[in-house]
Formats: structure tokens, C-alpha cells, sequence
């Protein structure tokens, strides 16, 4: 018991430790394309930085179109109205991608969005971008589940195959058993037909004997 329960601790603990511990969205001046300027960033663990980029436009996809600044290696969306951030107002957001994590820069036309300019606006920004990462979270988990769901349509077809295998077994131990009972059956018959067949050796030897020693009486005197 203690080494199932062991074991079943393992195997849980790695399926959730792969996940990765998601990070807490930070704020703080980094260098982008527009200079240094103040932007929120959140680490993603174990999460490819193209799997990042990927989410990132869909996640955005409803607030404008993500175009790339490959000089810069940045991507960003242009007027971008996002209501829960900055109510009805057009911003432009800036993203650079890299190291398994996030750094995303709004600019709202007056500068950049920052807790001390823009405290309401800058946790509603904290806010989004805390949701992107668990939306990130979810779609590797998704991911993750259907590699499962699709490990376990594997291991059913296995055990299909393999009660397939036992009903083919089964029926030729029933083929075996019937070919057992006939040779047996066939075992006593031919020692019945054996028996028959040396009553008919030893009667005809008396016959060829008989017939031998008619052949060896012709043409001798009485």
C-alpha cells in the first residue's frame, strides 16, 4: 500500500511539476523599441517562445491586428481598445517575447502605462496579462490532456488487441481439444483395427502356409 501510494505520488507530482510554476506579473523600465520604458512582464516556465508569441496573438486577436517589428524583434497592435484596461481609448501595445517570458508595453498616447501615472489603468494592465498567462497555462494543459486522452486510446486499443489475442487463444484451445479428443478416439480405433489386422496376418499365414504346402504336394506319389 505504501509503495502504491508512493508511486501514485510520483506520478502526480510529475504531471503537475510540468507544468511549471507560473511567475507573478512585474513591472519595471525595460529597453524596447521606443527607448526605455515602463513595462509589465510575467516569466513562463518551461513554455517555448514561439508557443508564447502564438497564444499571445490569439489572446489579442479581437483588439487588432499583430504586426512585426523584426529590427526591434517586437510585435505590436496599433489602437488596440481594450475596455478593461483603458476603457474606450485606443492604445498601442508593444510585445518582445523571449526567455520563456513576456514583456508587454502600452502605450496609451500620453506615455506608457505605469503604476504611479496610471495606477487604475496599470492593474487593470496586471490583470490582462496575469490572464494571458494562465490562458497559456490552460492551452499547454489542454495540449497536455489530449496527448494523455490520446496515450490512453493506445493502451485501450492494447487491451482490445489483447482480449482479441485471449478469444483467439481460447478458440484454439478448443480446436486443439477437439483434434485431442478425435486422435484419441482415433488411438483406440487403431488398436482395434491393429488387433483386426494381425487376426487377418495370422489367419492368412495359415492360409498362405496351407496353400504353400498344397504347391509342395503336387506331383508327389501317394
Amino acid at each position: 500500500m505504501k509503495k502504491f501510494t508512493l508511486l501514485t505520488f510520483i506520478a502526480c507530482f510529475s504531471i503537475f511539476s510540468g507544468t511549471g510554476l507560473l511567475g507573478q506579473v512585474a513591472q519595471a523600465k525595460k529597453q524596447m523599441s521606443l527607448g526605455i520604458q515602463n513595462g509589465f512582464s510575467i516569466s513562463l516556465p518551461d513554455t517555448e517562445d514561439k508557443f508564447i508569441e502564438k497564444q499571445w496573438k490569439k489572446f489579442t486577436k479581437d483588439y487588432g491586428k499583430t504586426k512585426e517589428n523584426k529590427k526591434a524583434d517586437e510585435i505590436f497592435i496599433e489602437g488596440a481598445v481594450i475596455k478593461t484596461i483603458n476603457g474606450e481609448n485606443a492604445m498601442d501595445i508593444y510585445t518582445a517575447i523571449e526567455n520563456n517570458s513576456i514583456a508587454v508595453f502600452f502605450d496609451n498616447k500620453n506615455g506608457f502605462i505605469n503604476s504611479t501615472d496610471n495606477p487604475k489603468e496599470a492593474k487593470s494592465a496586471e490583470e490582462f496579462i496575469q490572464e494571458f498567462a494562465y490562458e497559456v497555462q490552460r492551452e499547454k494543459t489542454r495540449i497536455e490532456l489530449d496527448n494523455e486522452k490520446d496515450q490512453l486510446k493506445k493502451y485501450e486499443k492494447n487491451l482490445e488487441k489483447l482480449k482479441r489475442d485471449l478469444d483467439g487463444y481460447n478458440k484454439d484451445i478448443e480446436v486443439a481439444k477437439d483434434k485431442i479428443k478425435k486422435a484419441e478416439m482415433n488411438i483406440v480405433q487403431n488398436g482395434k483395427d491393429q488387433e483386426k489386422a494381425q487376426i487377418d496376418i495370422n489367419t492368412q499365414m495359415k492360409t498362405v502356409e496351407m496353400v504353400q504346402k498344397k504347391l509342395s504336394e503336387i506331383g508327389k506319389s501317394k
